[in-house]
């Protein structure tokens, strides 16, 4: 009969004990899964205004636009202009 008293409590202790070491797992996934908005926002923050060159593929904030041969719009940097004045495309 003193063991029943006595395992009682301490099998609630161990209950009462993985309840709460569950919960501590728990939170700590949940929080990892958080990402922080000043750690997002300065990774987004790119020159808004630049546009692609069609022909070297680096970004320039002024491009002039010729069409090639098929009739497709294409922007061009100011160091590949003179290949696009080459190719005799029409400026737009």
């Amino acid at each position: 009969m003193i063991y029943v008293i006595v395992l009682i409590p301490v099998l609630a202790l161990i209950i009462y004990a993985l309840v709460k070491m569950t919960q501590k797992v728990r939170d700590k996934v949940e929080t990892a899964k958080v990402i922080q908005m000043s750690t997002y926002q300065s990774k987004k923050k790119t020159p808004t205004n630049t546009q692609v060159c069609s022909f070297c593929r680096k970004k320039q904030k002024k491009l002039a636009f010729y069409s090639d041969e098929n009739g497709k719009v294409v922007g061009v940097c100011s160091v590949c202009k003179p290949q696009a004045e080459r190719r005799a495309l029409m400026r737009l």
